[in-house]
């Protein structure tokens, strides 16, 4: 069971790749990679499994909108750090994203939602604490990787 509530098979989202980890499920023994495109996040992948450019295409369409690949930091609840993975040394990509993102998950009446974060990280992870103590719901803080446009 999750921190939140939810179990893994609740992943509201892009659902691929096959086997993947819903990113809001504290329970995952490792950080992992997710995508992020149509406004939704896709499932979540060990970071030694990055899908081949033919699967992502066939996975998320192409359309009026981006991606990115982000890492997940850590997952806050209820105004607390309730997982911290081990953030590793990447360089942060130039783009129009702030280099972490907090994101929300969808609920059945709200879409998911992605902020961007203070940095550097013990910043963005104090924002993810107050978010979620304000909503007293789930926040994962996000390190971008790499974005696209995507159409």
């Amino acid at each position: 069971m999750e921190s939140n509530g939810a179990t893994a098979d609740t992943h509201r989202g892009i659902d691929w790749p096959a086997h993947g980890g819903n990113p809001f499920d504290s329970a995952l023994p490792w950080p992992g990679l997710l995508y992020w495109a149509h406004e939704q996040p896709s499932r979540v992948f060990p970071a030694d499994r990055v899908p081949s450019a033919d699967e992502l295409h066939r996975a998320i369409p192409m359309g009026y909108t981006t991606l990115s690949l982000m890492a997940r930091i850590a997952l806050c609840h209820g105004g607390q750090q309730r997982r911290l993975w081990p953030e590793e040394n990447r360089p942060t990509p130039r783009g129009p994203l702030q280099p972490y993102q907090l994101l929300l998950p969808a609920t059945d009446t709200r879409r998911h939602l992605r902020l961007g974060a203070s940095w550097p990280v013990r910043f963005a992870l104090r924002d993810a604490e107050e978010l979620s103590a304000r909503t007293g719901g789930a926040v994962l803080v996000c390190q971008v990787l790499e974005f696209h446009n995507w159409h």
